[in-house]
């Protein structure tokens, strides 16, 4: 995100990374956040551009552990979250009509 963006909404996820230590695979869950801009979807890995969203939807995993979906010209995006993202969601959502 660039010093003039204004975050619109942020929610955070949970990205598991994994690596192998001597001879044992180890797997890691780091918070990151998902920041909403008027202009992009920022994620810690990637800038998804607003023109190239199609569509955010959710489901629920567990009771407290939600899937974000992020649907792009690229494909679909997945973001595992403990925090219900109808919020997030919704703010995307008024920002594109």
């Amino acid at each position: 995100m660039t010093g003039w963006e204004q975050a619109m909404a942020i929610i955070r996820y949970i990205r598991t990374e994994r690596s192998i230590r001597r001879l044992q695979q180890r797997a890691e869950d780091v918070e990151c956040e998902l920041i909403l801009t008027e202009n992009a979807v920022i994620s810690s890995e990637r800038e998804f551009p607003l023109a190239k969203v199609w569509d955010m939807s959710s489901r629920a995993a567990t009771s407290r552990c939600w899937f974000l979906y992020l649907h792009t010209d690229e494909g679909v995006f997945a973001f595992r979250t403990e925090e219900q993202p109808e919020g997030f969601i919704g703010i995307y959502k008024s920002m594109k009509k």
